[in-house]
């Protein structure tokens, strides 16, 4: 797609953001409640029982020294959890469908996907959007996001569902979301409006997740609460911020630290891993 063709979007004003997302903890706040019913006490998983799927945030990419190629980290959280990590930097649904699902045990109990947000380009709104220089590219990443690229999400993340489902009958099947990245407070004020912008969307884009995840026979569950308060722009960060090195920013830029995964992922996916 042409980027220069994209009609550019009028912002969301603040208030109706902050209505926008309000909501969206509202909701996951049910979806909670409801999955949570249908999840069982849960036991002690194993390598061969529990395998964790999806992009960089399963990977755990952020939360310490690289281990491999997927920039995979110690704490990331399936493997903080006691499963088999196949998460990997950059995944997208076609990448796990194809290539992680065919690994997961037919016996397999659990298996919890993170996947997403590589589909629907938040990479590129992020490095468009905290870059000052590009403010037209910023608003055209974000259109291009909520406008085209999540719309397209479900069909692709039921694809993915319906893979894990068929290669694992038996394993009860979590998808998880996206902290919000930004504590919009604590950051510089000129960077606070696109901040709410980049929250907004994630909250658009965990609203598809869920919603797609239950109508497909999968449970959801959230990590916004926890993260709330510990974004990036916090005085107590659970997210990395911008991390930069001689060849451009570092994958673990804007994903979450050690914290994150330790206090935000592993307590709110540990209930549906058995």
């Amino acid at each position: 797609m042409d980027l220069h063709t994209t009609p550019e979007i009028t912002p969301t004003p603040p208030r109706r953001r902050s209505a926008i997302v309000r909501a969206f903890l509202a909701l996951v706040a049910a979806i909670g409640l409801v999955a949570g019913a249908s999840a069982l006490p849960a036991s002690a998983a194993s390598p061969q029982t529990y395998f964790g799927l999806g992009d960089s945030i399963a990977a755990g990419t952020g939360g310490g020294a690289p281990l491999n190629a997927c920039v995979q980290t110690a704490v990331a959280y399936p493997t903080q959890l006691n499963g088999t990590n196949f998460g990997c930097f950059g995944a997208l649904t076609t990448d796990v469908t194809s290539f992680q699902v065919p690994a997961v045990r037919h016996n397999a109990r659990t298996v919890t996907i993170t996947v997403g947000a590589n589909d629907v380009g938040v990479g590129a709104v992020v490095a468009a959007c905290m870059n000052p220089a590009t403010p037209v590219q910023c608003q055209e990443q974000l259109s291009i996001s909520t406008t085209t690229l999540i719309p397209a999400l479900p069909a692709k993340l039921a694809s993915t569902i319906a893979a894990a489902h068929a290669q694992a009958p038996n394993a009860r099947i979590t998808l998880t979301g996206y902290p919000l990245l930004f504590t919009v407070s604590g950051l510089p004020t000129e960077l606070q409006p696109v901040a709410t912008e980049i929250n907004a969307a994630t909250v658009l884009l965990n609203a598809t997740i869920a919603t797609t995840a239950l109508k497909n026979g999968a449970l959801y569950t959230d990590v916004t609460w926890r993260f709330l308060g510990h974004g990036y722009g916090s005085t107590s960060p659970w997210i990395n911020g911008p991390i930069e090195t001689p060849t451009g920013l570092d994958p673990a830029s804007f994903h979450p630290n050690y914290l994150g995964y330790t206090y935000g992922y592993v307590p709110a996916v540990r209930p549906f891993v058995s």
